[in-house]
């Protein structure tokens, strides 16, 4: 958005597309920028550079840039001919002799509007803002070390709201873009400015609520121990209110948030919860029950969003974490998927989606995808039987099973000969995993879908 408003205001015409786009690719550009995100999707960056490398004069005329190309920059640099840009926009110079401070300028809403329903961008009728840049933390599963070293003031906010109001009008909502700016020396001053912006508690315009969406979450451990946080909180128009509850060791600050903010009139929650890096199945598992006895104690509702950690240099998306399965990974993808990755704040849905038990958990999580899905349409019909065959197995003898089904995912386009040289002790239960001996997707489509890790029916393709 920022790099439009720089071409218009040189009285260039700019478009803006989602990926491969044919009306896009079959025009001349001076320039195409292609903007990166995370580092999992890297292939498919690659791939939309290349398909626009004739739609310019010279290849130098693709600007690849953003967050995935800053942490990986061979990836792109080893697979396409194009210009790669790594790190922030934030001085002079970077996109050319004579091109500003990129991330100063007031972003260009306009070219959100040319985008086709499908893939709408929500809050559309917003200010995006980012006051702060870096986090006060330096988690070793974060890239905002990595990618701002320094934590500090980036724009004042009143600059930022007065600049976009001029060039593009009042907007009704605000999106605080920031990593942890609870972390920030004078954020009492900076939720002042909020509320006489026109952002307090309560505040409408034209007859409709106005919402203040600190989108990438707040710091649970900050607002434990400044409880006047919360109530800086409570004096601006925030919704929805997201935390983070990456880890189980900071459960009591954690909950103390939550307290804190539920008694500042917050009822809900939709807080982020890390898996796959430091901890194991039983940390995911007290977090969703710490979050559900939380519902029921306090009456509020916290939707938890599960999100599996993957390393900056996994394209693949294929990491299991120390303390982790595959299939248990799989397991938890199969339980989102008809979530949409929510957690609902209901206990019954969490005893029910995820097991009134850590040990019904496991069983769970190591059970066929369809099973896993369509659970009341198996719950007779396969699902049964499976049970039986697995509570036939002993502790170790689950644990090679799911060493086993990690590698027939790991090397499936071998599947079908190391299916048939397994042990009798587990073809029986494996016709589960793969009835009828299907081993593979049957389709293109199928494939897509099964790298994607959506069940197409059998445990097929990579997870």
């Amino acid at each position: 958005m920022r790099i439009a408003t720089y071409h218009r205001k040189r009285g260039d015409y700019v478009a803006f597309v989602r990926g491969e786009n044919e009306w896009a690719r079959t025009r001349r550009w001076d320039r195409i920028y292609v903007s990166s995100l995370f580092t999992w999707e890297l292939p498919r960056t690659a791939d939309t550079v290349n398909c626009y490398n004739k739609s310019v004069s010279e290849a130098k005329d693709i600007f690849v840039g953003g967050v995935a190309v800053t942490l990986f920059p061979s990836y792109i640099k080893e697979r396409c001919q194009c210009t790669v840009i790594e790190g922030p926009l934030d001085m002079p110079g970077r996109l050319g002799p004579g091109s500003p401070a990129i991330a100063k300028l007031v972003p260009d809403y306009s070219i959100l509007g040319r985008v086709k329903r499908k893939h709408e961008y929500f809050p559309r009728n917003a200010y995006f803002v980012r006051i702060t840049k870096g986090c006060i933390r330096t988690c070793s599963f974060c890239a905002v070390p990595r990618l701002e070293k320094e934590f500090g003031i980036m724009s004042p906010l009143r600059e930022q709201i007065t600049k976009a109001i001029a060039e593009h009008g009042e907007k009704q909502h605000l999106v605080v873009m920031d990593n942890n700016i609870l972390g920030i020396e004078g954020v009492e001053d900076i939720f002042e400015e909020i509320q006489d912006l026109g952002f307090k508690s309560g505040a409408r315009r034209k007859g409709r609520e106005r919402t203040v969406d600190f989108n990438q979450g707040l710091d649970a451990r900050l607002i434990s121990s400044k409880p006047a946080l919360a109530k800086m909180l409570a004096s601006v128009c925030v919704s929805p209110i997201r935390l983070a509850f990456d880890f189980i060791q900071i459960r009591p600050a954690y909950e103390r948030a939550i307290r804190l903010l539920a008694a500042e009139g917050f009822h809900e929650f939709t807080n982020y919860m890390l898996f796959n890096f430091n901890d194991t199945p039983r940390d995911l598992y007290d977090r969703l029950w710490a979050n559900a006895n939380l519902n029921k104690e306090l009456g509020i509702r916290i939707t938890g969003f599960p999100m599996r950690f993957i390393p900056m240099d996994d394209v693949n998306r294929r990491h299991v974490g120390a303390g982790w399965k595959w299939r248990y990974l799989r397991g938890i993808q199969c339980i989102l998927l008809a979530t949409r990755g929510l957690v609902s704040p209901n206990p019954e849905f969490i005893s029910g989606a995820f097991g009134e038990t850590f040990e019904k958990f496991l069983e769970i999580l190591s059970m066929p995808d369809r099973y896993i899905i369509y659970r009341s349409h198996y719950a007779n019909d396969g699902a049964a039987d499976w049970q039986k065959e697995f509570n036939r197995l002993d502790s170790d003898q689950k644990m090679k099973l799911l060493d086993t089904l990690q590698e027939l995912n790991s090397f499936w386009r071998e599947r079908p000969e190391r299916l048939a040289r397994l042990p009798k002790e587990f073809r029986s239960i494996m016709e589960h995993y793969y009835p009828g001996g299907n081993t593979a997707p049957k389709t293109p489509e199928e494939e897509e879908l099964a790298q994607q890790g959506v069940s197409v029916g059998y445990d097929s393709g990579p997870g």
